[in-house]
């Protein structure tokens, strides 16, 4: 939630909490109603079960001074008229068991690795880089190539009367020809082409797995932001709920005794605390709809259904601290992905320049074919010419013979030692000086990028530190505005005739300071997510609980 917005609604609620110890109003009050009387069927649900939570884990913040203002007794009463309420809708509900379901930051997390279609498209394309890595892996193997010919041919087939072989074909006097070859190559040098090819199909599996980590960091990112978002509006929504019961409960009591003619308090006041519980009321809708959005977030991201709450925010808890800078970039250096793949980038184009320098010889290889053709009919019978001494032929026109090969029944087999060799120099000089300058591109785009991801991390680590440090400052401020409205209830207990304006001032410091705390924590949740992320871990607490430990085991050696 933007931090202006948050500012805002704040001043509204708080300033719709100050009729509690109006003049008048105050020795007059009822019980808290039971929050089950409330008009909307949303609103309903949202505070009952809200109700619960403040019930069973009372703030420790929140331990009453020493002259403590009467109002704080009475809304614990309300509170107990609020677990009862509460006790009751549980046996009504006592069957939608989802409807009640906490969900912690792991359990979505996992849902979120199981459910996630990004995550399955990056499987899908290590799958895809793997088989190509299997092919290249193959490559030396031999390669067998086969072709099947099935053709008509004319009987007494005659290549020296070609008209004859017509007039069978025209005469449909023909026959099947059928011709099969195998050729089998085997490269037996190819001048590092085949290892080159290896190498990069390795570097292929190897990016596509950094893509999927990537992704897989990035969307649990989007998980942990929409689940820390949920945690601040349901935060939010119990200040909302405390102030929309006071306000709606003095409110109907101050319009029933203007209606009756025995107000003692100012028209002014009224109408300030009528405009209040507008305001309120839109506040109250700005914190749904920022409910109602991370609910929808957590429902995409990790594929949850239904109704659900998540774990409170620990507003009180103890947080761990943050390790330098220098130990964050050396982290960021071994894990974050981007940083992995502009290495194997850089490794890539050096491969790619070697494979093309690869143009400039040949491939070797060895080859074997086999060839057998067999058909129903056969070659015409052949004229022999019987020589005389002097050249001339005798009897030649009644003189024939078979051939002494007939091509349509046929057995080939041979073995050859090959050399492939493409020579296009100027082309493949081309090629070369090409992959040298993306080489040389490359390297200047990972000099780039690692400077910008070395300030990412310096920037993300510097909003944890600033989060973390305003954590500290607006509890003191909260701490103080605590005490101030502890003040300002004593006296109230001593005398009616206030000035308004003091009733205002320290209930409104102390609810701003209690929002503004509210958010330094969840920004601050949010800032070690995106610091994680930036170093290309899922999480930092574990490097901090390790650095915390070690630290106090040094201590303790000294």
């Amino acid at each position: 939630m933007n931090s202006s917005i948050v500012r805002i609604f704040c001043m509204v609620f708080v300033g719709s909490t100050l009729l509690l110890p109006l003049p008048g109003v105050h020795a007059q009050q009822k019980p808290a109603p039971s929050l089950t009387g409330i008009d909307t069927e949303r609103e309903e649900s949202s505070e009952d079960e809200d109700s619960v939570e403040e019930v069973d884990e009372p703030e420790s913040s929140e331990e009453p001074a020493e002259g403590e203002p009467a109002e704080e007794s009475e809304e614990s009463d309300g509170s107990e008229e609020e677990t009862g309420g509460k006790t009751e809708n549980s046996s009504k509900k006592s069957g939608e068991s989802e409807k009640n379901r906490v969900y912690s930051l792991g359990e979505l997390l996992k849902l979120a690795g199981e459910n996630a279609a990004v995550i399955e498209e990056h499987k899908a394309k290590i799958r895809s880089a793997e088989w190509q890595d299997y092919r290249a892996r193959r490559a030396w193997t031999p390669q067998i190539e086969l072709n099947t010919l099935i053709a008509p041919v004319p009987a007494d087939a005659d290549p020296s009367r070609i008209q004859n072989n017509i007039d069978e074909i025209l005469s449909f006097n023909i026959g099947p020809f059928i011709r099969q070859t195998v050729r089998v190559m085997m490269p037996i040098y190819t001048f590092g082409r085949i290892a080159t090819a290896k190498e990069l199909a390795e570097l292929g599996v190897d990016v596509a797995k950094l893509q999927a980590e990537q992704a897989r960091q990035e969307h649990f990112f989007l998980v942990k932001q929409a689940y820390y978002g949920r945690q601040l509006s349901q935060e939010f929504a119990k200040l909302l709920q405390e102030g929309d019961k006071l306000v709606k409960e003095n409110l109907e009591r101050m319009e029933d005794e203007a209606d009756f003619g025995d107000a003692d308090f100012k028209t002014a006041d009224l109408r300030r605390l009528q405009i209040f519980n507008a305001e309120l009321d839109t506040r109250m809708l700005d914190n749904q709809r920022l409910g109602d959005l991370t609910v929808a977030a957590i429902n995409y991201l990790s594929g949850v259904d239904g109704e659900y709450r998540v774990e409170r925010l620990d507003v009180d808890g103890e947080l761990l601290e943050l390790d330098t800078l220098e130990r964050y970039w050396e982290l960021a250096l071994q894990h974050r992905p981007e940083i992995v793949q502009l290495n194997r980038a850089v490794q890539a184009r050096e491969l790619a320049l070697r494979l093309e320098k690869r143009g400039y010889y040949p491939n070797i290889f060895l080859a074997a074919d086999f060839g057998v053709g067999w058909s129903t009919e056969d070659v015409a019978l052949q004229r022999v010419c019987r020589k005389m001494p002097d050249g001339s032929c005798v009897n030649d026109e009644t003189l024939f013979t078979r051939p002494y090969a007939n091509p349509f029944d046929s057995l080939t087999v041979g073995i050859a030692l090959g050399m492939n060799w493409k020579l296009d120099f100027f082309g493949t000089h081309g090629k070369v000086q090409t992959a040298h300058a993306q080489f040389d591109e490359t390297q200047a785009q990972r000099e780039r990028a690692m400077g910008a991801l070395k300030l990412e991390v310096t920037k993300k680590h510097r909003e944890a530190v600033d989060n973390l440090k305003r954590i500290e400052i607006q509890q003191r401020a909260m701490s103080a505005a605590r005490s101030w409205r502890n003040q300002f209830g004593a006296k109230l207990q001593v005398g009616r005739g206030q000035d308004m304006k003091d009733a205002i001032d320290p209930l409104k410091a102390y609810y701003e300071a209690r929002v503004v705390y509210l958010e330094a924590r969840h920004n601050y949740l949010v800032s070690r997510a995106a610091l994680a992320r930036s170093i290309g871990l899922l999480s930092i607490d574990d490097l901090e609980i390790s650095t915390k430990k070690n630290n106090e085991q040094n201590g303790t050696k000294e």
